[in-house]
């Protein structure tokens, strides 16, 4: 019986063994009815409780599904459950492009059914292992997708539990195509990085090192992985210490700079490195980090050491040259007359040696200088100098002596070195001198007077019979009357136009084909006939008519660009020598524009080259560095001719707005037999590229010279191998004979 009957029954005591009144039975009935509404209320009241709470647990359910199915979208992965058959029982692609096919034509499908036999074979291996194994399985591929081919990194893993009695997996893929690409770009940087020669590192505000590329590690002695795990920088060494303090005080205050520096090694000496350093900073002003960039300068500092001590010595000897004598000369003169003492200066030229370099050749005439030198140390102090002036000059410069005995006794002492035969190859060669000597301060207190008087002594030995010595007298100075005649010549030369230019080719390495001309002055003497410009214009110098010889050069030279120009001839550019007394004129720029604004050839400025001997241009260096200012802005170009003979220090020589280098004949001449001076060509080659200037090679006379020459990136060369210099309808004779090409203008040569 129902509790609820019972508990009615005992409320109205009716029990079995008595039977109710029609009272008692009726109100029984009342309450049991009256029950039986309540409970029918309470079940209504609850069912319709119980619908509301299913649903709201289905609203839940749905809202929870939206958010997991949100999420699952947002994901840049595609899920996918599949059965033990591979078949996709539910795909989820927040990125629809990145199926291989839209997802309804995938559902329900099998993978052999979607993919070609290959690659459904390679997916089902996986799917196999993943769950024999019980473990994910992780891959990459590559599918070709409507926008291309991209790359996945796919995981496939068991899940535990079956759908309609089959085994089920989750399979995960995600496009890795950004990232591969990324990864490959950073090694591509990080090869790039570590194959350069310079160092790079990234150095936060602390020092501590955040990227260093290989060539950190080998001038540091340090690996890449120990500079960037401990804070200490990268100028690790203790010699270094202060130096990394004091380049960090410069690169908080400013936002780049330059310095050379000595960077120890862990284990090594040091290396001369030239350190570049960018300060990056944030929005804010903050800094973040420093970048530096670390060159090994010290094949440059050899080379400049090399292009230093060639330009104040002498290449085949080893000698001081004459910058370098009068220089020490120069120097030497105030001391002894401070001190009252006597110096002495020994000019010595060698005795028909023209004939022995002309008969047995060039190689036996240097070797045979090169002894000379040898003999020459021998004898004399170390404290005094024996220096080579080019050609068979040598001068002995003495520093003290106690007059004209003592020097006296050392010419006749080198006078007795050539008592004995030179031995050269299979030649013995009996070879004198002539010795002019002069003193100092009592004779002359100028460098270049004293050494003018023992140059005069010296051609007084000569004319005494040569193999002797003369002490310089004044009488020697009746030469001069020489001098004057010369100088009425010239005057006359210029007045009557006997002077003429000829033109030398220069020819390029690259085309072969004439790249320009030099131009070279004559004289046409009416007694002498053709007078080189080396017998006449140190003359025409001294007596200061170079000024005058040196416009009219400069004038045929802007009409011949103009005569050349019209005729639609391709000639590249000509050429000219300045000499130094017109490096010297301040307004030499002024008296060029108005010749070039005369004659036509302003438009035609930059086919004209003006070339300066280096060693001149040091002598009064700040007035010739305003004049060669002055001159590259009429629109001409420059060159250093003769470059490695002179002074060439590399601080002037980056001052000078030059666009060109000549290297001069005396290195060309020894290629293939002296390694020294290929050497020096070749670094002036690397020091030309480094100041991105032009090299051109004179004196060139063999295929072999030529060889090398073009083989090293010479740009062009000028020597009797291609021609000598020649008269101006020969030169012009010759653009013609030049294979037909389009000029400047669009005509042809001729």
């Amino acid at each position: 019986m129902h509790k609820t009957l019972r508990k009615l029954l005992e409320k109205n005591q009716l029990t079995a063994d008595h039977a109710p009144s029609d009272e008692q039975w009726s109100d029984f009935l009342l309450q049991v009815d009256e029950r039986l509404h309540q409970l029918k209320k309470r079940f209504k009241r609850e069912r319709r409780m119980a619908r509301e709470r299913l649903g709201s647990f289905e609203r839940l359910e749905q809202v929870l599904q939206s958010r997991l199915e949100a999420i699952l979208y947002a994901f840049p992965d595609l899920l996918i459950l599949l059965d033990e058959e591979g078949t996709n029982l539910e795909i989820l692609a927040g990125d629809r492009h990145l199926l291989f096919q839209p997802a309804h034509k995938m559902l329900g499908r099998r993978i052999e059914e979607i993919f070609d036999e290959e690659r459904a074979g390679f997916f089902m291996k996986v799917l196999r292992k993943a769950l024999s194994s019980g473990q994910m399985q992780v891959i990459e591929y590559e599918l070709a997708i409507d926008d291309g081919t991209r790359q996945f990194e796919g995981r496939m893993l068991p899940l535990g539990y079956q759908v309609d009695g089959k085994d089920t997996l989750l399979y995960l893929a995600r496009d890795i195509t950004d990232r591969k690409q990324a990864e490959a770009q950073r090694r591509l940087l990080d090869n790039v990085l570590n194959s350069a020669n310079e160092g790079l590192v990234i150095v936060g505000p602390d020092r501590r090192v955040l990227y260093a590329n290989e060539a950190v590690a080998r001038l540091t002695g340090y690996s890449v992985e120990e500079l960037m795990s401990e804070g200490e920088g990268f100028l690790r060494h203790d010699l270094d210490l202060a130096l990394c303090d004091e380049i960090c005080a410069i690169a908080h205050a400013g936002d780049h700079f330059s310095r050379e520096i000595l960077l120890h090694h862990r284990h090594q000496g040091a290396t001369p490195i030239l350190l570049s350093l960018n300060t990056v900073r944030n929005e804010d002003g903050e800094i973040d980090y420093f970048v530096g960039v670390l060159a090994d300068i010290s094949e440059i500092r050899k080379s400049q050491e090399q292009l230093e001590h060639s330009a104040t010595h002498d290449v085949l000897t080893g000698l001081p040259n004459r910058l370098l004598f009068e220089e020490r000369l120069t120097h030497l003169i105030p001391h002894a007359m401070r001190r009252g003492q006597t110096g002495a200066i020994l000019f010595l030229d060698l005795d028909r040696f023209k004939t022995i370099n002309d008969s047995l050749g060039h190689s036996v005439g240097d070797e045979l200088l090169q002894l000379v030198a040898s003999r020459l140390l021998s004898v004399c102090r170390g404290e005094d100098t024996v220096a080579r002036f080019g050609g068979d000059e040598f001068v002995v410069l003495v520093e003290e002596c106690a007059g004209s005995s003592d020097a006296i006794a050392l010419a006749e002492k080198i006078l007795g070195l050539f008592d004995t035969p030179f031995r050269i190859q299979s030649y013995e060669l009996n070879v004198t001198t002539s010795i002019g000597i002069a003193l100092f301060p009592q004779q002359g207190r100028q460098a270049e007077q004293l050494l003018k008087q023992a140059d005069a002594a010296v051609y007084a030995a000569k004319a005494a019979g040569r193999n002797g010595y003369r002490l310089f007298a004044r009488e020697y100075l009746e030469s001069a009357i020489a001098g004057l005649t010369l100088e009425n010549e010239l005057r006359h030369a210029i007045e009557h136009n006997e002077f003429e230019l000829y033109y030398q080719p220069q020819y390029s390495l690259v085309t072969e084909r004439i790249s320009g001309f030099e131009a070279l002055i004559r004289w046409h003497h009416p007694k002498r006939g053709v007078v080189m410009p080396g017998a006449f214009v140190p003359i025409a110098e001294s007596i200061g008519l170079i000024d005058e010889i040196g416009l009219w050069v400069f004038q045929e030279v802007c009409k011949q660009v103009v005569e050349w120009s019209e005729k639609g001839l391709s000639f590249g550019r000509i050429s000219f020598n300045l000499s130094q007394r017109q490096l010297m004129e301040s307004n030499l720029a002024d008296m060029f524009l108005t010749l070039l604004e005369g004659t036509g050839a302003m438009a035609q400025a930059d086919r004209i080259e003006c070339e300066i001997t280096e060693s001149l241009i040091i002598k009064q260096l700040d007035t010739a560095l305003d004049t060669i200012h002055q001159l590259k802005e009429t629109g001409m170009t420059l060159a250093i001719d003769d470059f490695g003979t002179g002074h060439s220090s590399l601080i002037n020589l980056k001052r000078f707005p030059l666009d060109r280098l000549k290297i001069d004949r005396e290195f060309v001449r020894d290629i293939g037999r002296d390694r020294n001076d290929e050497g020096i060509i070749n670094a002036t080659l690397a020091l030309a590229k480094g100041f991105q200037l032009e090299v051109i090679a004179e004196g060139v006379e063999n295929e072999l010279q030529k060889a090398f020459l073009k083989e090293i990136g010479c740009h062009e060369i000028q020597g009797f191998l291609m021609s000598p210099a020649l008269p101006v309808d020969e030169a012009e004779a010759l653009l013609l004979q030049e294979p037909d090409k389009e000029n400047e203008n669009g005509e042809k040569n001729g």
